[in-house]
């Protein structure tokens, strides 16, 4: 087997050459040589509908039928019908090769690449001449050569107004009667704007007009069978463009669908008159010449065999071609035309849509039946060897190619397997067909696998050689021939290329994941290769050698099939229970396992109910699993503020394929699963452990604890984010809590750590200043605006740093983290706004934006009261000795009637004494040195000795000192004024006496040099 490794027994440039997909491509040999017995139903014409009947034919039996069938009028019409690809043109052409050479018939053959009006009238006319066929010829002649593409359609668009404009409302039933006559389906043709919308590339008209006038090339898309909904002008931009009447009818059709398909069935009604006006055929000339060229060959004794590949390639012409095709051959006794047998393939949408004057005359012609090339297997009748030897000749015929084919005819054609070396093995590993040419690269079950991926969506089990050809044999041998050699096929390209047909079972995930699991060179590679060569066996093990060899990978070892997985659980019991117990999975619970299993091996999306029960599994395994210890803080529950946190839907689970993906932020899910069969197991069993049901894998377990702890990082960081605990926060709610207790006097700048933590985490009840009598209004208000908001702020901070016992109140802080964030937040006593500020900060930092003016305006204020403090009580001047002098005074002017005059202010008088006495006078020198500082401090400190001047809590002490001073100054000043307005003996002596007092009250200033 080691000469197949990697073997080539074609040439891609061979295969390419000789593997054609139309019909009429290859040569007669080449076409010979690979053609396949197709498998053909008759059926008859109902209505507009194909009724199959029993049996089946070949095309020997075909081609006896079309030229033995008799036809009472001489003229018989042959449908060959099927889908695009079936095969119809194949048959024809078959036919044409295999008709007996004879003096009496005249084959005249419409190849399907003829597609110009000229290719199909020169054809149909060839070998007969007369004054008015030559002038048709010349007529379309100059059609053909006086116009282009672009001019033909334009003319195309006018007739077809025309045609329209001219019809009845007669013609159409209920509301679809607005579509006939000048003001109705016309009224868009020729609205200019519209106009140029149908006249855009791919539409309908200019595709049209293109293959008119020049016949088709194998680059060239097949003429449509005519208008489609897509060629309707629904979609037209700046539609204001369009007239007011254009406007009020695509309205309707938007509206209507039942109008839009009358509206397209109107236009194909039409468009052959539009053809015949624009190219001179009108007034049945056509029909005249082909009644001509019968009279002529009935007149040799001929009759005449017309093989048409497309039907539609006459569109235009057709009615009066099958009126000239289907008219009788005897009229009154005496042979007048040519007897006629015309077969034509044509595809079953397009002949059951053909016009009712068109389909009745087809029907008539047939003689009761027409033949059916949609081939369509089922599960019963898979057409296994049909399509091994369809498959089989073309890779005979690629392997031999092109020049031995021609030598040899297309007869005989010799079966190169019997001449290679390797025949033996080959067939023995991959097969071969009936005819015994073999089928590598290919097997039976690759080869159905791979028909059934390319089938019609809505036909999964039909058969089209065409596409067969095309995008199975042909993409294989020429374009995986390199991959093929190198050993690397089927790559990953292939599954894309191949998705697997719905019949057809996939190669379980638990299969896939074991062959992952034991594989570890190319196990994409072996488990494409189970699915397809293999036909998704239960067991990896379970794929002929000769296949592994030949594709370049070495066996698996013997103990992949000792682990292959288990069998599916047992049907329940007609009671509901399974044979083998109550463990076994509900039907619920097996439906979402398919479904699971089906997202992975098929491809399909995963149901948002599924996906969200997963999401919702996996998700709460995570936020269950955290230990609020990286980073520390403080344990929440899965309360309705954890889980827009952390929500059970994609944003923090993906699943690649599942329903529910389409939400914002879902691209950044932190959790996120592709598509693929190790996550499918892993999703089984989560579903079998949540339901305590089945045998859940035990790696998927320990699999989901693993995947737990190693999200745990991720469910931080959407915590901090969504409750706005991150770093960055935290400083910032450190920072607002500084200035906050600043404002309160109890933190400034320099404090230490310790004393700075403990007042940023102080709530602030009973926080009061000692000082508010001289604080200015506004600190005031702004210290009682956040008093009232700072508990929301600590139980962020707190939430954020600390840590609980369950989910009660926090027990303790995580210094580690928090004392890094309380020195970058003290670090700037300003508050300038980070941007987002936390919910949790806003209320309380209400008014901080303007912290620093507030704190200029304190700094102007206590210098105002250390001025008038000064003025009474000069620098180096004692305080204490000051009250004592005030006191010696008072005592001294009760003696001689100059005390405060009234008890109100005798006591206010004493009390200010008292007070004074009381006070601690260094607060004046303190004060004094802090405001100095301000002017001296360099750039860098300026703010925090600002701050730290206006924030000190000066205690009760300032206001009871200056009041002192003011109001001793002010009785003072009194008494020396009463007593120097006496003139009496005694008012004198008391006058000297109050002076002596005075004077010593002056010489205090020059005395001690503390305050105290």
């Amino acid at each position: 087997m080691a000469d197949l490794r990697g073997h080539l027994c074609w040439a891609p440039e061979t295969a390419s050459a000789t593997i054609n997909t139309e019909a009429v491509n290859p040569s007669p040999a080449v076409f010979l040589a690979t053609h396949t017995p197709l498998r053909i139903r008759r059926a008859r014409i109902q209505d507009r509908s194909l009724i199959p009947m029993d049996g089946t034919a070949d095309e020997g039996t075909v081609l006896a039928d079309f030229l033995e069938r008799r036809s009472t009028t001489g003229a018989l019409l042959m449908p060959v019908v099927g889908d695009t690809g079936s095969g119809k043109s194949h048959l024809v052409r078959w036919v044409r090769e295999n008709i007996p050479v004879s003096g009496d018939r005249q084959v005249i053959y419409l190849e399907k690449t003829q597609t110009s009006l000229k290719a199909v009238v020169n054809a149909l006319l060839e070998g007969v001449d007369s004054e008015s066929l030559s002038k048709l010829r010349a007529d379309i002649d100059s059609f053909s050569s006086g116009l282009d593409e672009v001019a033909l359609a334009r003319r195309l668009i006018n007739a077809l107004n025309e045609a329209l404009a001219a019809t009845s409302p007669r013609d159409l039933s209920g509301a679809n009667r607005i579509l006939a006559g000048p003001r109705g389906l016309a009224v868009l043709l020729q609205d200019p704007h519209i106009q140029q919308y149908l006249l855009g590339p791919g539409k309908y008209v200019p595709l049209l007009a293109a293959q008119l006038l020049h016949d088709r090339d194998a680059a060239s898309p097949e003429r449509p069978a005519g208008f489609t909904v897509d060629d309707l002008p629904l979609k037209v931009r700046e539609i204001d463009k369009a007239a007011e009447v254009s406007k009020a009818l695509l309205s309707k059709l938007l509206s209507k669908p039942d109008l839009r398909t009358a509206a397209v069935d109107l236009l194909n009604q039409h468009i052959e008159t539009a053809i015949q006006n624009v190219s001179s055929l009108g007034s049945g000339r056509l029909q005249q010449a082909m009644l001509q060229v019968r009279q002529e060959y009935a007149r040799q004794g001929k009759e005449i065999i017309l093989l048409v590949e497309d039907f539609a390639l006459v569109q235009g012409v057709q009615r009066e071609l099958l009126d000239a095709l289907t008219e009788p051959a005897v009229r009154e006794g005496t042979i007048r035309y040519a007897h006629m047998r015309t077969m034509m393939a044509v595809t079953t949408g397009y002949f059951t849509d053909l016009p009712e004057t068109v389909m009745s005359r087809v029907s008539a012609a047939t003689t009761g039946y027409l033949y059916d090339l949609d081939l369509i297997f089922n599960r019963q009748d898979d057409g296994a060897e049909q399509i091994a030897s369809f498959v089989g000749r073309y890779l005979n015929a690629a392997r031999i190619g092109q020049e031995e084919l021609e030598r040899s005819g297309g007869h005989r054609v010799p079966n190169i397997c019997e001449t290679c070396p390797v025949r033996s093995s080959c067939h023995d590993s991959f097969g071969h067909s009936p005819e015994g040419h073999g089928l590598y690269p290919f097997n039976r079950p690759a080869l159905l696998r791979m028909v059934h991926s390319v089938a019609p969506a809505n036909q999964p089990w039909a058969f089209v050689p065409r596409t067969v050809l095309s995008n199975v044999v042909r993409r294989v041998l020429v374009d995986d021939a390199a991959e093929i050699s190198a050993c690397t096929f089927p790559d990953a390209a292939f599954k894309e290329r191949f998705p697997l047909g719905p019949e057809d079972p996939p190669l379980t995930s638990a299969v896939s994941e074991l062959v992952n699991s034991y594989d570890q060179i190319a196990p994409q590679r072996r488990n494409t290769l189970l699915e397809f060569w293999g036909d998704a066996p239960a067991d990896p093990a379970e794929l002929d050698p000769g296949i592994l060899e030949a594709f370049g990978l070495p066996p698996l070892p013997d103990e992949a099939s000792q682990h292959r997985p288990a069998g599916p659980e047992p049907t329940p019991s007609a009671k509901g229970k399974s044979p083998a117990g109550e463990n076994t999975p509900s039907p619920a619970l097996r439906r979402k396992l398919e479904a699971i299993e089906n997202w992975a091996t098929r491809n399909l999306p995963l149901q948002q109910a599924i996906a969200g029960e997963l999401r919702a599994l996996i998700g709460e395994t995570v936020f269950r699993r955290y230990n609020w210890s990286q980073p520390l803080m403080k344990e929440i529950g899965k309360t309705e503020a954890a889980s827009r946190a952390w929500p059970n839907n994609s944003i923090v689970v993906s699943i690649e394929g599942a329903g529910g993906e389409n939400l914002p932020g879902t691209a950044a899910a932190p959790i996120k699963f592709k598509r693929n069969t190790l996550n499918s197991q892993f999703f089984q069993s989560l579903l079998l452990a949540k339901y305590n049901s089945g045998v859940p894998r035990s790696e998927d377990i320990r699999r989901l604890a693993r995947f737990a702890d190693t999200k745990a990082t991720d469910l931080a960081a959407r915590l901090q984010q969504s409750f706005e605990t991150s770093d960055a926060d935290l400083t910032t709610g450190l920072r607002a809590a500084l200035i906050g207790a600043a404002l309160a006097g109890k933190a400034w700048p320099g404090m230490d750590d310790a004393d700075l933590l403990s007042a940023a985490l102080h709530d602030g009840r009973g926080w009061t200043r000692g000082d508010h009598t001289i604080r200015t209004a506004q600190w005031r208000q702004l210290l009682e605006h956040h008093l009232n908001q700072r508990k929301t702020l600590v139980e962020g901070l707190r939430a954020g740093l600390g840590l609980s016992q369950g989910i009660g109140a926090v027990q303790m802080i995580d210094a580690a983290r928090a004392l890094p964030l309380l020195r970058q937040a003290a670090s700037n006593w300003t508050w300038r706004s980070p941007g987002q500020v936390p919910e949790w900060v806003k209320r309380a930092v209400t008014g901080f934006a303007t912290w620093e003016e507030r704190i200029d305006e304190q700094n102007t204020e206590l210098a105002a009261t250390l001025g008038r403090v000064r003025r009474h009580l000069p620098r180096e001047t004692s305080g204490r000795d000051s009250v004592e002098a005030v006191q010696a005074a008072l005592k001294e002017a009760d003696k001689v009637g100059l005390s405060p005059t009234g008890a109100q202010q005798r006591d206010r008088l004493d009390a200010l004494i008292a007070e004074a006495a009381n006070a601690d006078w260094q607060v004046v020198s303190a004060l004094e040195r802090d405001l100095n500082k301000i002017s001296s401090a360099e750039a860098d400190h300026a703010t925090a000795v600002r701050v730290h001047a206006a924030v000190r809590d000066r205690g009760a002490s300032l206001s009871a000192i200056e009041a002192f001073l003011t109001g001793a100054d002010q009785w003072l000043t009194t008494a020396l004024g009463d007593a120097g307005a006496r003139s009496d003996l005694a008012g004198d002596a008391a006058a000297r006496d109050v002076q002596t007092v005075l004077n010593e009250w002056a010489a205090l200033s020059e005395g001690k040099n503390d305050d105290g």
